[in-house]
């Protein structure tokens, strides 16, 4: 029959081991330092929209402007804006739709010069009776865990908008 040492005796042995300097423990080298992007930190834009059997979207782009690495975690806020700036609707928060999204939502790291992006769609067309939607004159974005709102000059319908998480690169599609 085998012994093994006990669990001091092992923690014991670890311990010298690493004294010694045969064995280290270290965190990954970026894991305590990398912060999350903050408003000054990031350039927002669109992508063109497209459009597809009723469906349209647009791919939010944000670039890291800063000299420093950061990280945007789960979803933009965007908004339909009327002509006068006032909301006619808030995308709802959906993982993935028709025409793209996220697998997951995750924490992403965004390298100086780099993009983070998210995908809004929305339907062309009101899934209750087959007419006509309210189309938005801009929309207003927030990117994930900011604070700063920028009015980006793109016309959204109001049926069933969408804005999914936030994905490494400027695909929308993670």
């Amino acid at each position: 029959m085998t012994t093994w040492p006990t669990k001091p005796a092992v923690l014991a042995a670890a311990g010298a081991l690493a004294v010694s300097g045969l064995i280290t423990a270290t965190a990954p080298a970026n894991a305590a330092t990398v912060r999350a992007c903050t408003n000054a930190a990031l350039a927002v834009s669109h992508s063109r929209s497209l459009s597809g059997l009723g469906h349209s979207s647009f791919v939010v782009l944000f670039k890291n402007t800063s000299a420093s690495t950061c990280t945007l975690d789960g979803y933009p806020g965007l908004d339909a804006l009327n002509a006068s700036g006032h909301v006619l609707a808030h995308a709802t928060r959906t993982l993935h739709g028709y025409l793209g999204g996220a697998h997951a939502v995750r924490t992403i790291t965004v390298r100086p010069g780099h993009y983070a992006s998210a995908t809004s769609e929305w339907l062309s067309f009101n899934p209750v009776n087959g007419g006509a939607c309210t189309f938005s004159a801009s929309v207003a974005t927030t990117p994930a865990n900011t604070t700063r709102t920028v009015r980006l000059a793109a016309s959204v319908s109001i049926c069933r908008l969408q804005i999914h998480p936030t994905v490494a690169g400027t695909s929308g599609d993670g």
